[in-house]
């Protein structure tokens, strides 16, 4: 550095630019939405994607203490920690800004105690995610299929106060250790009706739940008046846009390959009232045959994994959609996806980042195309 920008600030965390998570904390946050706007609109210049502009990136209602959901490595000293970056190089870890309190309290009380120890062998990984709704964390234990998991260890380990729920997540799918545990859930409020989005750790979810409400709204926005019409949502999960779509008007059909993100998108639809239909299936298999069926609809909604759509979304426009709305976690993906649709007869007339990870250079998008 010779001069330091104006926007540069100190990052609040000890192990920043170690730990492989976090990599804009030595920006303002101000200056972190002006990055990711920046990061949208090259990426797709450099696809040759034609579009006016690019919206202000959409700020997230808090910057720190939002995630709902961590990822961490146990060492073989039952320690918790992440990668350091580009490496395999372990960072332990006391604690996590950009982690929520609850699950902050749930890192403190597992390193407080070597519960984790006699369980590293057989579970490289745990996750912990916190309920929006109620506060309550679940501890989920990533398998390695090679070793068995000492059972007295973890029962210890399900009598932690900080956590209310622990999982064993394998091959098999996942199974609560202790008593029959309680979904996860977020309370969403809508313009037209409030409703409750419940799922499991084997689903699934956004990490940002206040983020998460703004993107529904974002999308429900972009919808329009729903009455009457069709909605074809690919990449379902368990009915995070679905359900509010619904509530919006629309009939809706949502496919997902996760069976258990499907269960709960069912469970989802009944109790928010909604008639829906929802199918297992992988989404560009379905692509063709939807095709090749000459179904029709009037709007699709696409949420993508980071590899995007690939080359099968060139299948869309046989459907019809006068409206395609594309929730995307990768810039990369998403410029070659509208590419491909662009050179169909669509015009992107929308597009907006969505910061979902403060204090990264992650960046969620959406991206509204219609028909011409």
């Amino acid at each position: 550095i010779i001069r330091s920008s104006p926007a540069r600030i100190k990052p609040c965390c000890p192990v920043y630019g170690e730990c492989g998570s976090c990599d804009l904390q030595h920006g303002s946050y101000t200056e972190q939405l002006i990055i990711k706007q920046g990061i949208v609109a090259e990426s797709l210049q450099r696809a040759k994607v034609s579009v006016e502009q690019v919206r202000n990136t959409l700020a997230s209602p808090v910057q720190w203490g939002y995630r709902s959901r961590l990822r961490l490595k146990i060492n073989p000293a039952g320690q918790l920690g992440f990668f350091k970056k580009r490496s395999n190089t372990f960072i332990p870890l006391a604690d996590c800004p950009v982690a929520t309190s609850g699950i902050c309290s749930a890192i403190s009380e597992l390193n407080n105690t070597e519960v984790l120890r006699p369980l590293a062998g057989a579970y490289p990984e745990l996750e912990l995610l916190e309920s929006p709704a109620d506060g309550k964390i679940t501890l989920i234990l990533r398998e390695n299929k090679q070793q068995s998991p000492p059972t007295a260890a973890l029962r210890e380990l399900a009598e932690l106060t900080s956590i209310s729920h622990v999982g064993r997540l394998s091959r098999k799918g996942l199974q609560y250790i202790s008593s029959q545990a309680e979904p996860l859930s977020q309370h969403i409020r809508l313009k037209e009706r409030d409703c409750m989005l419940s799922w499991t750790g084997a689903c699934f979810s956004q990490v940002n739940p206040g983020q998460n409400e703004q993107i529904i709204k974002l999308v429900c926005e972009l919808a329009g008046e729903l009455h009457g019409k069709t909605v074809l949502d690919l990449y379902c999960g368990m009915g995070n846009f679905s359900i509010p779509l619904g509530l919006c008007g629309g009939t809706l059909t949502g496919i997902e390959g996760n069976e258990e993100s499907i269960r709960w998108a069912e469970k989802n639809a009944r109790q928010a009232g909604i008639t829906a239909r929802f199918f297992v299936a992988d989404v560009r298999s379905a692509l063709k045959q939807l095709a090749k069926q000459q179904e029709r609809t009037d709007i699709v909604l696409l949420d993508p994994p980071r590899s995007g759509v690939g080359k099968n979304i060139s299948l869309l426009p046989l459907l019809e959609p006068n409206k395609i709305i594309s929730v995307s976690c990768d810039p990369a993906t998403l410029a070659r996806d509208l590419n491909m649709l662009c050179s169909h007869n669509y015009k992107i007339t929308s597009a907006i980042p969505v910061d979902m990870f403060p204090q990264t250079s992650h960046v969620e998008s959406v991206v509204l195309l219609e028909r011409q």
